[in-house]
């Protein structure tokens, strides 16, 4: 360990484990939970994914680590049979035609329920894998963009473009995320658009960095389906499909209410709503 406090020596893959945070719906939609990579080195500690990935998604080490993330969500998906899992494949990693050997050799009870989330989003690095999606998205249960912001994405018709059909969401970035509450309006329009946007063209819009549940409900207002942040959910070693924050769950955007008939008379107030709760 050097003076600083950073380690001197890569990490072993022996030495990685994948925590698993819960991806929580607002109201109807299923639960989920992110492979999140940590480093557990000899004497206790714990370091994250920017002390891990650079050494392994370098070119001569990305097949290797690929390999191993994909085994491992498999080896938690055996062990929780109603649980989903996504991981975390870079383009690069996308294009491994290792990639697509492990996923074949996986038993289709398991890559049922297998998420892809792509990351390095970018407009540029999107290319070189749109051709490839169709192939992805038939070895899993979805495919999604992850942290995504305005700024990743010129137009949104650039993406329909690129990638077709073959995208079932996009997870919001914990910036914008943030953005929709800004003390800022302009900022905070900006925030709105893009996400209410996003909900018009994809099934699921996940908002990650939620810190505090009491904004799900406007969240859900926008047209976002899922969060996830600590505030919802922190990373457990244990991989759980059937433990939901009941903070959560129940924000679901109340529907309009249904014209009342012209004859009929107006009904007394009804106490508490569907996103009061114990």
């Amino acid at each position: 360990m050097s003076p600083d406090g950073s380690t001197s020596r890569p990490p072993a893959l022996s030495e990685l484990r994948f925590l698993f945070q819960p991806v929580q719906p607002l109201g109807g939609g299923g639960a989920w939970a992110e492979a999140l990579v940590r480093w557990y080195l000899p004497d206790g500690t714990v370091r994250g994914p920017l002390d891990v990935l650079p050494h392994w998604l370098a070119p001569s080490n990305v097949a290797s680590f690929t390999r191993y993330t994909l085994d491992q969500a498999a080896s938690a998906l055996a062990g929780a049979p109603t649980s989903q899992v996504s991981v975390n494949l870079s383009p690069a990693q996308v294009m491994l035609p290792d990639t697509m050997r492990v996923l074949n050799d996986l038993v289709p009870a398991v890559r049922g329920r297998l998420r892809i989330e792509i990351t390095e989003q970018r407009l540029r690095d999107r290319r070189p894998i749109a051709a490839s999606l169709p192939s992805l998205r038939s070895r899993c249960a979805a495919i999604m963009l992850d942290d995504v912001t305005p700024d990743d994405l010129p137009s949104w018709t650039d993406l329909e473009t690129l990638f077709g059909s073959g995208l079932d969401g996009v997870k919001i970035d914990r910036s914008v995320t943030w953005q929709l509450f800004d003390t800022d309006t302009a900022a905070r329009e900006l925030a709105r658009e893009f996400v209410m946007s996003a909900r018009r063209r994809f099934d699921i819009v996940v908002a990650e960095g939620v810190e505090d549940p009491s904004i799900c409900h406007a969240l859900a207002d926008l047209g976002v389906t899922h969060v996830q942040g600590f505030g919802v959910g922190r990373p457990r070693r244990a991989l759980d499909g059937t433990t939901l924050d009941r903070r959560v769950g129940f924000h679901a955007p109340a529907p309009p209410p249904a014209p009342a008939p012209v004859d009929a008379q107006t009904p007394d107030p009804v106490e508490g709503n569907a996103c009061d709760g114990a």
